[in-house]
């Protein structure tokens, strides 16, 4: 749909996504379905665009732990930017879903950055597990290409940057993906990835863990129970193959208890977020895989 204010010309555009999905890994496994909508705002060179998804789903592997149960989570991101955006490739950003909306007529170009936030909803007891973090979004498109980074954490920053302030669970994140439309139904999508996983920390209890103490010279935490024990770190690869009615996504890397201590150790220290956590960086490396499929019902939204 479009509309005209004055000399310039107010564009609006969107669409809705249906899917039902399975995923299967060594990490997560499960059987979910969910909706996605997305739209953009164009008004001359100044662009907005934004995204929120639902998803319901039945895991019976969950952060490496062979549990089931019901859970539900939801996303919402935005961005603001300057260009002709009006393909819709920025749905591409979105953590929470490996599927997305495109308009291949057209070619439209985005230079952009903005905050998100989501959250998952656990059942038993990973129930605190569920934590809600904080996105800051960059995006970059020519045509029908698309670069985006997101880097996604459990802080608190003021009212844009707004995570749950935990530093455990899923603590954060960084997702670096290049999106290209082919034909009028195809798509692909590839990049890197980085996600982080903790323990809860045992507050009653000093942080003088000697694991990943330096010789005694970092304060590391305690962990809780029942997970005490449950740390990875994911270098991963992801590509995406998508068509008319069906999308197949992978994840190929490595869990690395290293990395994981590399990456938050020299966040804690360096900013002052001082105790550690008492990552086992003697662990070898293991395995990271996920293989998911999804059947899809992509409408755009009509316009004239």
């Amino acid at each position: 749909m479009s509309y005209t204010l004055s000399s310039q010309q107010l564009q609006i555009d969107g669409g809705v996504l249906l899917k039902a999905e399975i995923t299967l890994g060594n990490q997560n496994q499960w059987l979910k379905i969910g909706a996605f909508g997305f739209g953009i705002a164009n008004y001359g060179d100044v662009s907005l665009e934004s995204g929120l998804s639902f998803a319901s789903y039945q895991f019976f592997k969950k952060h490496t732990k062979k549990r089931s149960g019901l859970a539900y989570s939801y996303e919402f991101f935005a961005l603001g930017g300057i260009g002709k955006n009006t393909n819709l490739l920025g749905s591409s950003v979105s953590e929470m879903n490996t599927a997305i909306i495109f308009d291949p007529s057209k070619k439209g170009g985005f230079n952009g950055l903005g905050f998100g936030f989501g959250k998952d909803y656990l059942p038993k007891d990973l129930k605190s597990y569920g934590i809600k973090r904080g996105q800051f979004i960059m995006r970059f498109s020519n045509a029908n290409h698309s670069v985006h980074a997101v880097f996604s954490n459990d802080f608190k920053f003021g009212n844009l940057f707004n995570g749950e302030r935990t530093d455990y669970a899923t603590t954060g994140s960084l997702t670096v993906g290049f999106a290209h439309i082919q034909s009028d139904y195809r798509i692909y999508q590839a990049g890197l990835g980085l996600e982080l996983f903790t323990p809860q920390q045992d507050y009653s209890r000093s942080p003088r863990n000697s694991i990943n103490s330096d010789d005694g010279r970092k304060n590391v935490w305690f962990t809780l129970p029942p997970f005490k024990d449950l740390f990875y770190a994911n270098l991963y690869a992801f590509g995406t193959y998508q068509d008319e009615n069906y999308v197949l996504h992978s994840k190929l890397g490595i869990n690395s208890q290293w990395i994981g201590a590399y990456v938050q150790n020299t966040l804690h220290d360096g900013f002052g977020l001082n105790p550690r956590f008492p990552w086992n960086i003697e662990e070898k490396d293991t395995l990271f895989f996920e293989i998911a499929g999804s059947i899809i019902y992509n409408s755009e939204v009509p316009h004239d």
